[in-house]
């Protein structure tokens, strides 16, 4: 017996264009995570070795901070009016030339510690265009029903990128010196362009394939938008709150020395990369709501049992990095298919000021508590703040997605014999 599809439901074939996006979208990812870590490397070192402080290191991360903070929302707004693939580009441009301009003038002369921090500012401010821009452009050429398995290649290439940039960052340094560090950075912001430039003018959609689009289930969910933003930033919460009292917990508390911590924060990027990649073996089966909840409750448990011994910590971590990586691609993928491609500049511009400025409030928060309590009581206060806030955000989120699944169960169409 042979069936045919009822009409309206989707079709096997798949829009080239958008899948061609994605080949282009994630090298794009790579290069960019790759050389940012580098910059932030480099520009540390020279920083530290003319002041020697680690306040002198903390500004620079703190200039960084301050322009996606301000400017995030402003510039997520204007995503929404402009070309964002030609946005993507200027700023891969704009932020090539900044890199370039490190090492440039500190051949004529200039004050290092002056051009690190002018130019790292300069950077965080091109990102703060950029993050939205490329975010509303994956809503806007990546295709509805591949959102979840291209967040978790997304995820995938951040954290190879982020993995390799020490590594790499370190091979520059003992073969070539400091400054081709800053080169290398220039040329990775050229080879992103040079994908936005690849990936051409989003292709026009006829009237009927726009419809067409809309019945293969390409349309926004809506539903609650503003807690699903704050899933995604309770996440950069978390990494940036990490980063800082991981260094604390290894250097200071457990005594070890720089290559263990270098070894954590392996482990903590291949549990990540493992999480990714199990996350779209399993996303057609379950839900990411459930997926997103069982990665804040994982991690925030695992993160409780890190501060008690060097060994639990490194047994614990790559766990807790594979349950972070199920929360955040879910949470993210959550996110996009919620908003309307309309307005995804505007609130991924928001998503990103708001988790850049609870991260600060929370890593002071923090690493007061670590410095005048314990660095225990402050990893299990990060522990609190991850398995309580989602979990609650999820559970009032729990009716609003079991009656859309029953609305998308009674609207499904049946396949049908054929005479």
């Amino acid at each position: 017996m042979t069936t045919t599809q009822a009409p309206g439901a989707p079709q096997a074939a798949r829009p080239s264009g958008r899948d061609r996006a994605e080949w282009l979208i994630l090298p794009a990812n790579f290069v960019t995570y790759l050389g940012n870590g580098i910059q932030m490397m480099g520009a540390s070192l020279l920083v530290l070795e003319e002041q020697r402080t680690a306040l002198s290191v903390g500004w620079l991360f703190i200039v960084m901070a301050i322009p996606q903070v301000l400017l995030s929302v402003l510039f997520g707004r204007l995503v929404d009016r402009f070309d964002r693939r030609m946005m993507c580009l200027l700023c891969d441009v704009a932020s090539a030339l900044a890199a370039l301009s490190l090492p440039v003038a500190l051949a004529l002369g200039a004050s290092t510690q002056l051009t690190a921090y002018v130019v790292t500012f300069a950077l965080s401010l091109i990102s703060a265009a950029f993050n939205p821009a490329s975010n509303a452009l994956v809503r806007e050429r990546v295709r509805y029903e591949r959102l979840g398995p291209f967040n978790a290649n997304f995820s995938m290439s951040t954290q190879a990128g982020s993995l390799l940039s020490a590594a790499v960052g370190g091979f520059l340094i003992q073969v070539f010196g400091l400054m081709p560090m800053f080169y290398f950075n220039a040329a990775t912001f050229a080879f992103s362009a040079a994908c936005w430039v690849v990936l051409g003018r989003k292709p026009q959609r006829s009237a009927e394939q726009a419809a067409e689009e809309g019945t293969q289930a390409g349309t926004p969910t809506g539903g609650p938008v503003k807690r699903l933003g704050v899933l995604l930033a309770v996440g950069s919460v978390n990494i940036t709150v990490s980063n800082v009292l991981l260094v604390v917990l290894v250097i200071q508390v457990f005594k070890q020395h720089a290559g263990i911590f270098g070894l954590v924060d392996a482990l903590a990027g291949v549990g990540m990369l493992i999480g990714a990649a199990v996350y779209k073996r399993i996303s057609a089966r379950v839900s990411n709501l459930a997926l997103a909840a069982f990665g804040f409750a994982g991690n925030a448990a695992l993160i409780a049992v890190e501060p008690f011994h060097i060994a639990s910590l490194m047994t614990a971590i790559p766990f807790a990095a594979f349950a972070f990586g199920f929360a955040a691609i879910s949470s993210r993928t959550l996110l996009m298919r919620a908003v309307e491609d309309s307005r995804s500049g505007r609130v991924f511009g928001t998503v990103n000021a708001v988790s850049l400025a609870a991260g600060l409030v929370v890593t002071i928060t923090l690493s007061y508590l670590a410095d005048h309590r314990s660095v225990a009581l402050a990893f299990w206060s990060l522990s609190l703040l991850i398995g309580v806030v989602p979990l609650a955000a999820i559970a009032t989120m729990r009716r609003f997605y079991a009656a859309q699944e029953r609305t998308t169960a009674a609207t499904t169409p049946v396949p049908q014999p054929a005479n």
